[in-house]
């Protein structure tokens, strides 16, 4: 911006100052929609530069995590996408020991 106080001042009136402020308590610079953006295009990057065989989450790309959880939320979340996995790899490998039964 590079302008003085006085230079400012002298464009925006006190009541438009007050709006910028109620403004910035509603919707503040640097909000987590633009730390979003941000993360989107990290993740697009990174999936375009060929260098990881999948991007990461864009969680993982975020600064702050925007919906903290608690140590038990964690640990319930964790066991959940274990619990997923475990079920996927299990479909998986039947499906592979039906096709090779087959053969």
């Amino acid at each position: 911006m590079s302008k003085t106080i006085a230079e400012i001042d002298a464009l925006i009136g006190i009541d438009e100052l007050r709006a910028w402020q109620a403004f910035d308590r509603v919707n503040p610079i640097g909000d987590y929609r633009i730390d979003l953006n941000f993360a989107m295009l990290a993740q697009q990057v990174i999936a375009w530069s060929g260098h990881c065989k999948e991007a990461p989450s864009l969680k993982d790309l975020l600064v702050i995590d925007p919906f903290p959880l608690t140590n038990e939320q964690r640990a319930i979340e964790t066991a959940k996408a274990d619990a997923e996995r475990s079920q996927a790899y299990t479909e998986s490998l039947i499906a592979t020991l039906k096709r090779r039964a087959k053969k």
